[in-house]
């Protein structure tokens, strides 16, 4: 090579690090793209694999891209929507579509299913849908059918919500005593109490309880109604058992991204219309009362796992996600370690919240088959600015695993206590780096002076 040559190539700058997209619904898609959910590892349909004699000694490769739903809708300082996104991942779509949204911010475009287990699983091509797949009763959408994947604990939000919408309207009192069963010995707690155990810890036991009791008071009925009438239709919950609140299945329980997403939105409050249902009413803060709202966000703040979109629980093992802060209610002062927390964990988060930038109000769920995380992120104290709601439900739960992590004698949840793959923090880096370059693009909308804890 000329010497010359040689001296200018050496000379010249770096390469820039590659422009983010000026708008949302690329930048999700760029995010689901960067974290290759198509190279996963599939630890099969029998839970405990790996580790089992029965499992095998080597992982196969994911046989199709997972579903995944994801949603975004970026926050100005009054609480007005700026930007709103949707994607979606299937077989059909593996990297990814973008989903029409109307004025409103509901989906369009997509025909939501409900999940089927053994449909996804099918190794020839299955039936066609009909209507009696339709995950929201006589709908008249046209376009892609799109199985919704089941929410895991993230439903847990919608009786959250339900029941701190009757607290406020005085129809439930906080205090009031409710027994986990019919038995005389059951447990017997406040309301209060079973709703923090229930959204803080992912308790099934309080969920049970307080599920049992809507059913008695025909409250799970009127949940589904209302939120109906929101305009959120994808967010259900059908066939749990009126006697102890139990059976949550896949395919009758449902929280499509978006509608969560707008569901949280309520909860951070502000000012004017949200969206228009498709009757046309408008949906306000009003629709959730203040003392709702800061019930709810209580309860989202003191999120005691850190390990899907956000990675504080899992602090030292990368990506970061979303950069949150692990609640201090749950951190051992002197060791460091959540409590309670996943076993596996043991580590001292105190680093990780020391580097901290926001705070993440948010609910998670995860199972063998799926996973699901969506909360509000607002920034500290000066940390870049950013503020935002994000929702994700995918069928990726524990049993696909990160191909760097394939190790045939250790399950899920042991060893470094990596319950769920990596790669969906490295989705939320996407988002949160491209919010803090809107934000600075535009700083006289960010509104991001600190607010006070709920």
């Amino acid at each position: 090579m000329n010497a010359l040559l040689l001296a200018a190539l050496l000379a010249a700058p770096a390469s820039p690090e590659p422009a983010l997209p000026l708008d949302l619904p690329h930048a999700l898609l760029e995010a689901v793209a960067a974290a290759d959910l198509g190279a996963l590892l599939d630890a099969g349909p029998d839970e405990g694999c790996p580790g089992a004699p029965f499992c095998p000694l080597v992982l196969p490769p994911i046989a199709a891209a997972p579903h995944l739903d994801l949603a975004v809708i970026r926050l100005d300082a009054e609480g007005r929507a700026l930007d709103a996104a949707e994607v979606i991942v299937d077989p059909d779509a593996p990297a990814g579509a973008i989903v029409p949204l109307g004025p409103d911010l509901a989906p369009r475009g997509v025909r939501f299913r409900r999940w089927s287990l053994e449909r996804r699983s099918a190794g020839a091509p299955p039936p066609p849908f009909t209507d009696a797949d339709d995950l929201v009763p006589g709908s008249t959408e046209t376009g892609r059918d799109f199985m919704a994947p089941y929410p895991a604990s993230l439903f847990k939000l919608l009786v959250a919500h339900h029941l701190a919408r009757l607290a406020a309207e005085g129809a439930l009192p906080l205090d009031l005593p409710i027994p986990a069963g019919a038995e005389p010995e059951a447990e017997v707690r406040p309301a209060r109490e079973w709703l923090d155990r229930m959204m803080t810890r992912s308790d099934n036991g309080a969920t049970r309880a307080l599920l049992r009791w809507m059913h008695a008071h025909g409250e799970v009925e009127r949940m589904n109604r209302a939120l109906a009438g929101l305009g959120l239709r994808t967010l259900r919950v059908d066939g749990t058992r009126p006697q102890d609140g139990a059976r949550w299945a896949p395919g009758e329980v449902h929280a499509g991204a978006m509608d969560v997403a707008r569901l949280l939105w309520l909860v951070a409050g502000g000012d004017g219309v949200h969206w228009r249902t498709p009757e046309g009413r408008r949906v306000t803060s009003a629709d959730l009362r203040a003392p709702a709202r800061a019930l709810l966000a209580r309860l989202l703040d003191d999120q005691a796992s850190h390990d899907v979109l956000s990675s504080g629980s899992l602090c030292g093992v990368g990506p970061i996600g979303i950069p949150a802060l692990v609640p201090g209610r749950w951190i051992d002062p002197v060791t460091g370690t959540e409590e309670p927390a996943n076993p596996a964990w043991r580590r001292d988060v105190r680093p990780c919240n020391a580097a901290a930038e926001v705070r993440f109000l948010h609910k998670t769920g995860l199972t063998w088959n799926y996973v699901a995380d969506a909360g509000i992120v607002e920034s500290l104290p000066g940390a870049p600015c950013r503020r935002y709601v994000v929702a994700l439900v995918a069928s990726a739960g524990s049993r696909f695993v990160d191909p760097e992590r394939n190790d045939f004698a250790i399950p899920p949840c042991a060893g470094e206590g990596i319950c769920v793959t990596r790669r969906l923090a490295r989705i939320a880096e996407g988002i949160d780096r491209w919010m803090i370059g809107a934000f600075a693009r535009d700083p006289g909308r960010a509104g991001c002076a600190p607010r006070p804890p709920p």
